[in-house]
């Protein structure tokens, strides 16, 4: 049989002799300002590179909808385990509202500095160039919002990273108060006003687990945080997974491989199959059928190497699921550039590949 490589063609940059593994560190500020891989930045590249799973195709739907003025959720708050997917759809977003030809505000909490400029202020720059209507660390209030969003439309509002923004913003002091607090006032601001503003909408991302916060105090202020949210916008949101379990294997294969000979790998995956089944060898809580199914959609990977990486090294706080198996397995296929193995089992982990044995010492720890 055939190997694997020639049966599914690994993207360039999977198969070359270095591989970067920064092509997998998806950053929507970077993307705005047009740095970063071109993976990302470069739209053509970055949906032929993707696989549309349902929950972002819900998404962009939504979005097109909402920003021809079809009605759709103004306001969609994603939420997701660490690494599922958040920022590659919001980049996904980010490129389909382009296209429309909408405006887009990018917000990062990662890259403001609340001691220079607030979120409110930032929006107002990014759509005008200055900083007059909403200067200043208490918030607006939603007619001044409203009166600098309304002439923008057709206008999305991606808002990435709150938590950190918000974690930061409340060791400063306004009035009697912090800005953490003008903050939750302002995302209360914002969403009155752009529910009524019919080519707009906010997208907004939270962390649904702990293992994204910082120390006790973030984690409390995360609590206080998703409550009031939960509360301020829980009338008009709408909550969407970009990556269902399901869908990891069209989503892993997209990214890796530019090309699967599909009536090859079903060749493979049958003999394979038949080769298990006379050694009494296959998973015994699966029907056979069902396996094959499985396995024509995870190949040239062994089904159980995903869903091992997946659901239980998914449990690893750190592991960052989707953007973590796909660092994984990319390190996997570089190793075996010269295997003539016609798929990929566990036991093909080179454990003596020091990448690949730091990448789960990185996760599992020496001991």
């Amino acid at each position: 049989m055939k190997p694997f490589s020639a049966v599914a063609e690994p993207h360039r940059d999977i198969f070359e002799k270095k591989l970067r593994m920064d092509v997998f560190a998806a950053d929507l500020w970077y993307v705005f300002k047009g740095e970063g891989p071109d993976e990302y930045k470069d739209p053509n590249l970055f949906f032929k590179k993707s696989y549309l799973t349902q929950g972002l195709k819900n998404v962009l739907d939504i979005a097109e909808m909402r920003l021809n003025g079809e009605g759709g959720d103004p306001v969609v708050q994603l939420q997701t385990p660490f690494g599922g997917g958040k920022t590659h759809t919001l980049i996904a977003l980010y490129h389909k509202a382009r296209e429309m030809g909408a405006n887009v505000v990018v917000i990062d909490g990662t890259a403001l500095d609340p001691k220079d400029v607030t979120i409110w202020e930032e929006l107002e720059r990014q759509l005008t160039g200055e900083i007059v209507k909403l200067k200043g660390q208490t918030s607006p209030g939603k007619d001044k919002i409203r009166n600098l969003l309304a002439p923008e439309q057709p206008l999305i509002i991606l808002i990435d990273e709150l938590l950190e923004y918000a974690t930061k913003a409340s060791g400063i002091i306004v009035g009697d108060n912090n800005l953490a607090s003008q903050l939750l006032a302002f995302i209360q601001e914002l969403t009155a006003a752009i529910s009524t503003i019919e080519k707009s909408m906010m997208i907004l991302t939270l962390p649904s687990s702990e293992t994204e916060h910082f120390d006790s105090e973030a984690e409390a202020l995360y609590h206080n945080l998703t409550t009031k949210i939960q509360k301020i916008v829980g009338r008009v949101e709408m909550i969407y997974t970009p990556v269902q379990d399901e869908e990891i294997y069209p989503v892993i294969r997209r990214r890796l491989f530019s090309h699967i000979d599909e009536k090859e790998a079903e060749n493979i995956v049958d003999a394979f199959i038949d080769y298990a089944d006379k050694d009494k060898i296959l998973p015994k809580r699966i029907d056979k059928s069902e396996y094959k199914k499985k396995f024509l959609k995870s190949y040239p990977f062994q089904p159980e190497v995903i869903d091992i990486l997946y659901t239980r090294w998914g449990s690893y706080p750190e592991f960052q699921r989707t953007r973590g198996v796909l660092r994984f397995l990319s390190l996997i296929v570089n190793s075996l550039r010269e295997s003539k193995n016609s798929l990929i089992r566990l036991s093909d982990f080179d454990l003596n590949n020091e990448l690949i044995k730091r990448e789960l010492l990185k996760y599992a720890g020496h001991e």
